[in-house]
């Protein structure tokens, strides 16, 4: 089978190209058909008329490089031994006795050859590892510190008056995209375009049952506007005879449960005080002004 230059057959697909079950965005792909995906990936992604980024989404990658590398078996006793002389340890030593049954950390990963050679080998490249590891971290503690010093203007030009808080405490940030709830039919505007329910709402609406032929947010709109419009009527007559024009607008109090001149909507499903031995009326007439009742239901004379 004939070989590239580089090494990959002919019959591989050549670089650059997606895996198959890659997720993410390939241009023109979706125009694409009657070849692989990965051979029409790579078409796509060498191809100089199609827009397309030139980085690939899959950066190389490269094994982390190791400080003070060491092949020889007296460069790793060395590390071993100043391992042994900075931590005072005398258990990791270069010289480990066969038959030790403690733990010796990347040991696994060793074999074929003596005992002791095996040892020093797992303890130099666990020791390798930990002087990268620290070889990190300070390279991190000095980032973090020069990038402190490029934050704050009076460390860089040399100010000695150290930085003020400008309020005892951090102010409360409120975002200005914060979402509202919206508010209920029952207490908007008869002139609101919104004032209706959604079509499938299967809750009660007042003054809904005797409107037909249009569609149900028109219905609705129509029947709230119009109990909106006796409720206003129904207050302005228990308060004073004054005339009610259908432009004034009552809007309900949120804050009462149990009103007083008229009783609540049938199927209301919430306690009512003294409901239970209430009989023999309907459900408005017998919850109107619930809290009064309730307290005088114990004075109202009971024929046998």
């Amino acid at each position: 089978m004939p070989m590239p230059p580089q090494g990959k057959s002919i019959l591989m697909t050549p670089d650059p190209y997606h895996i198959p079950g890659y997720g993410g965005f390939c241009p023109q792909f979706k125009y694409q058909i009657g070849d692989t995906f990965g051979r029409t990936t790579s078409r796509l992604l060498t191809d100089p008329n199609c827009a397309s980024s030139k980085n690939l989404v899959l950066a190389e990658m490269y094994a982390a490089r190791k400080p003070n590398i060491t092949t020889s078996l007296g460069d790793k006793e060395a590390i071993v031994k100043a391992r042994t002389r900075s931590w005072g340890d005398q258990k990791l030593a270069e010289s480990m006795v066969p038959g030790y049954t403690g733990f010796i950390p990347k040991s696994q990963h060793f074999f074929g050859k003596r005992y002791a050679e095996n040892c020093v080998n797992a303890i130099s490249d666990f020791e390798t590892d930990q002087l990268t590891h620290r070889e990190k971290m300070a390279t991190l503690a000095r980032a973090k510190t020069l990038g402190s010093e490029a934050l704050l203007p009076s460390r860089r030009l040399g100010a000695s008056a150290p930085l003020k808080p400008i309020a005892r405490s951090p102010k409360p940030y409120i975002s200005p995209n914060t979402h509202h709830h919206s508010m209920s039919p029952y207490y908007m505007t008869n002139d609101n375009t919104q004032k209706n329910f959604m079509s499938g709402y299967t809750g009660f609406v007042p003054r809904s049952r005797g409107l037909i032929g249009r569609g149900y947010p028109i219905i609705t709109h129509f029947a709230l506007n119009e109990f909106t419009d006796d409720i206003g009527k129904h207050k302005h007559v228990a308060s004073a005879p004054v005339q009610v024009h259908r432009a004034e607008v009552f809007k309900l109090d949120s804050t009462k449960i149990y009103p007083t001149e008229n009783g609540l909507v049938p199927h209301y499903t919430g306690h009512i005080p003294g409901q239970k031995f209430r009989y023999g009326q309907t459900f408005g007439h017998s919850t109107q002004d619930s809290l009064v009742r309730s307290n005088t239901t114990s004075q109202i004379p009971i024929s046998v």
